[in-house]
């Protein structure tokens, strides 16, 4: 059996919205963009990203719901696609 190695890095990208409405700055906005692009493109592995419900509506364009979680991918123009969504079951 292969054994991965795990890189648990604090970004601030992923940060808490400010403001109201709560919006992720465009610029972490855009540094998540080219970092989901990057990913997309490497084969074999995959990266698990976790942040706020906002965070990830504003890199989806697309609604999101507390404790929900998206499986994404992003073409090499940034157009993100949301693949999966999972929500836990109460």
């Amino acid at each position: 059996m292969r054994r991965r190695s795990v890189l648990i890095v604090l970004w601030p990208a992923l940060g808490s919205p400010r403001g109201a409405p709560e919006t992720t700055g465009a610029g972490h906005l855009r540094e998540l963009r080219q970092a989901l692009v990057a990913a997309s493109a490497r084969g074999g592995s995959f990266e698990a990203w976790f942040t706020h419900m906002f965070v990830l509506s504003d890199l989806a364009s697309s609604n999101t719901s507390s404790g929900e979680a998206l499986i994404l991918r992003a073409d090499r123009s940034g157009k993100t696609e949301v693949l999966a969504r999972l929500q836990v079951q109460a």
